[in-house]
């Protein structure tokens, strides 16, 4: 009985998300569906991202694992997943030259989204928490050694890209992008290494238990994270189809859309999911689920698109490769001697963002 309300909730939300979606047409649309439409997509993306992440504790309860293999594995590569995909088939199978540019650079996007404007959230979000008292400093409790070195491998990995892309050579890529791959596996090999930190707790609430009466135990949690991720992808579909309406009934330039409100909502799992964790004092689940995600995001789409395109690059990309080096960069020297990190550093990642838009506009 419980399986056919799961199913059944799951086929409510992706047919309503689809029957939405395809009367998001633009000019046509009234605005009271497009606010609908928005709202919906944000109820849906929010159940989704607290059903994955409440999920993906337990699960790391069930394992045994540390905040940090949580947030920078389990976490990361579920909620990078939904952005991913698209780009990778629209290289694996689109047609023209035209689209695999459009692919490579959102692949190349993901990483620098996550890099400044996510970081730049991040410091936001703990900046409002002093502010209204429920922090006394606006600063990350973070596991400091495993902060190192996730971002000391993204510099590495994303150094590899940029010797790749100005070398040319179509060999080397492909020799770059099964590197790219083995480094991944490096990646997973030593986080899943990672010891917990002392006082380190998950939640014992389980949603599903409380919804449905459903066990705890590792079936039914992982059927709790795969819908969440389910409602994740669809909600942020329906969201992102009617924005596009928002824009074209409003007139809003296409440029605006495609470098400041697009990039807020294909990213919106990660930044939801970091911001909940942070609220709720578990700091190295919450930028973990970043890091690991840019990790991921310059690994393994990377590497397909090194040895299914000739991989081209415009200096947008580079700014792009550039800006989210430079923002480890400075995460990394900040940390080498201290355990936290303060607002101040992560906003950084704002400054970056403002950058890219001032310089494509």
């Amino acid at each position: 009985m419980r399986y056919i309300i799961v199913l059944g909730i799951i086929g409510l939300v992706t047919g309503l998300s689809e029957i939405l979606s395809s009367y998001a047409d633009g000019a046509a649309t009234s605005y009271f569906l497009i606010i609908t439409g928005l709202l919906i997509g944000i109820i849906i993306i929010l159940a989704g991202c607290e059903l994955f992440a409440n999920g993906v504790e337990c699960l790391g309860d069930r394992l045994d694992l540390s905040h940090a293999t949580v947030g920078s594995l389990l976490a990361a590569v579920g909620t990078a997943l939904p952005e991913t995909i698209v780009p990778v088939l629209a290289l694996l199978f689109g047609h023209g030259s035209h689209g695999k540019e459009i692919a490579v650079g959102a692949i190349l996007g993901a990483p620098f989204m996550l890099g400044t404007l996510a970081m730049f959230l991040l410091g936001v979000t703990v900046t409002v928490l002093k502010v209204s008292k429920r922090r006394p400093e606006a600063v990350l409790d973070i596991n400091a050694p495993v902060m190192r070195f996730e971002m000391f491998f993204f510099v590495i990995t994303m150094g590899v890209v940029v010797v790749v892309s100005l070398l040319k050579i179509p060999v080397l890529n492909h020799l770059g992008g099964g590197g790219l791959l083995v480094l991944y596996g490096v990646f997973v090999f030593y986080t899943l290494r990672h010891k917990p930190e002392e006082g380190e707790e998950f939640s014992e609430h389980f949603h599903f238990n409380a919804l449905l009466k459903c066990p705890k135990n590792l079936r039914w949690i992982i059927l709790q994270v795969l819908v969440g991720l389910v409602f994740i992808i669809f909600g942020a579909h329906l969201f992102v189809k009617y924005l596009t309406a928002f824009s074209i009934k409003t007139g809003i330039p296409s440029l605006i859309l495609s470098l400041i409100i697009t990039p807020v909502a294909t990213e919106l799992p990660e930044k939801f999911n970091s911001i909940t964790w942070t609220i709720r004092e578990k700091d190295t689940l919450g930028i973990g689920n970043i890091t690991g995600a840019m990790v991921f995001q310059s690994t393994i789409p990377v590497s397909i698109g090194l040895i299914f395109t000739d991989w081209m690059l415009s200096w947008k990309e580079f700014y792009n490769i550039f800006s989210s080096m430079a923002m480890a960069g400075l995460i990394l020297l900040y940390i080498k001697k201290k355990k936290n990190l303060p607002a101040p550093v992560l906003l950084a990642g704002g400054l970056f963002y403002l950058g890219y838009i001032l310089l494509v506009i």
